[in-house]
């Protein structure tokens, strides 16, 4: 398994898409567990903040859901935390 990732992926925000670039990490928790995290950049005019469901989908398919937990709306760089399985 990947422990960090950078490069394109695609968000998908209530069924709308826009490509973005992902900074993003695997974290290993004490007791096995995982999670991920990190950041995104796109298109100032991309808002996150009031989508229903958010899907991050890499450039092989695989997806994972995630919420936006920092930023600004109206900024380029949104700060995500994954939900379930890393997608990478």
């Amino acid at each position: 398994m990947k422990m960090s990732y950078q490069g394109p992926a695609t968000v998908i925000a209530d069924g709308a898409e826009v490509s973005v670039k992902a900074d993003l990490q695997i974290h290993q928790e004490p007791g096995g567990m995982t999670s991920w995290d990190g950041s995104l950049q796109a298109d100032p005019s991309v808002d996150f903040w009031d989508a229903d469901e958010t899907r991050l989908r890499m450039p092989d398919g695989r997806e994972g859901a995630f919420i936006a937990t920092r930023g600004v709306v109206g900024s380029s760089e949104v700060e995500i935390q994954g939900s379930g399985p890393a997608p990478f």
